[in-house]
């Protein structure tokens, strides 16, 4: 389903938007720009957290050098400010108001931002870090195509079901998770120190068939070539830090376990990307 992009201004009150630095470029004439925010559509490849969300939005417009001119937070989807045409780099953070404090202020240390692991949220941690231009207009008003923010965890849904006589399932849960990940850094390499990853809280589950969900924090550990079969994609040959679940079920006074890895595909493919 489509995204809409709600064309709502930043009111009085429920906007806050400061001048960091002054342009050093004068006799210019600025614009005022008007730009759309929504959430990207999210990616399927194979509770009661709301996946389409949008509040709480920090926003920083930077210049060539990385510098902060405008900061704002608001709750409105559109951006309003005034400024002098240009190409600027363009970041947003979206509902981190739980995670990071409300407003994160006019000048943040970029690597400092994190999104850290929770086993529940009300809302999807969201983000994006683009180049815009903004041209001059004879009218003094530019309205910029919407700009889409992209959630930083993957959503991970699963149906169990057991098909041999004499087993019930017990238990689920989802294991070595990122305890955080970059905000602005999508493309950060995962971290091989296994204390930075944890497990989420156990999840009861009874009966022959159930259902779960969760939500992951990126977790890309790559492709393991020599993985031909299914059966291969075990403990033996994962990746140290592979993301897997742990399902557990009982036979009479035997304790089962399952383990299943995620990826890609049903082998080789150990990657868990954000917005999937």
């Amino acid at each position: 389903m489509k995204n809409p992009i709600i064309p709502l201004l930043a009111a009085l009150g429920l906007c806050s938007i400061s001048c960091y630095r002054t342009p050093v470029e004068s006799g210019l004439t600025t614009v005022v720009a008007e730009l759309p925010i929504r959430s990207r559509q999210m990616e399927i490849t194979t509770r009661a957290t709301d996946d389409e969300a949008l509040r709480d939005m920090n926003w920083w417009l930077c210049d060539a050098d990385d510098a902060v001119i405008l900061h704002g937070f608001q709750n409105d989807a559109t951006v309003r400010f005034e400024c002098i045409p240009n190409t600027y780099r363009l970041r947003i953070a979206a509902n981190m108001g739980t995670d990071l404090g409300t407003d994160l202020g006019n000048a943040p240390a970029w690597d400092d931002l994190r999104v850290p692991h929770a086993d529940d949220r009300d809302v999807l941690p969201m983000s994006c870090d683009v180049p815009l231009d903004i041209p001059a207009s004879a009218g003094g008003v530019v309205r910029l195509p919407a700009v889409e923010v992209e959630r930083r965890a993957a959503k991970i849904s699963c149906n169990i079901s057991v098909e041999a006589p004499g087993i019930e399932l017990r238990s689920v849960r989802l294991c070595s998770v990122p305890s955080s990940v970059p905000l602005f850094a999508p493309d950060a390499a995962p971290s091989d120190n296994p204390d930075d990853y944890t497990d989420t809280s156990v999840q009861p589950l009874s009966g022959r068939q159930a259902a779960a969900e969760f939500y992951l924090l990126p977790n890309e550990q790559g492709t393991v070539t020599s993985i031909t079969d299914q059966r291969q994609k075990n403990p033996d040959n994962a990746p140290a830090n592979a993301s897997c679940l742990l399902i557990r079920a009982a036979e009479g006074d035997r304790i089962l376990t399952y383990t299943v890895y995620l990826g890609e595909n049903n082998t080789s493919d150990f990657n868990v990307r954000a917005n999937r």
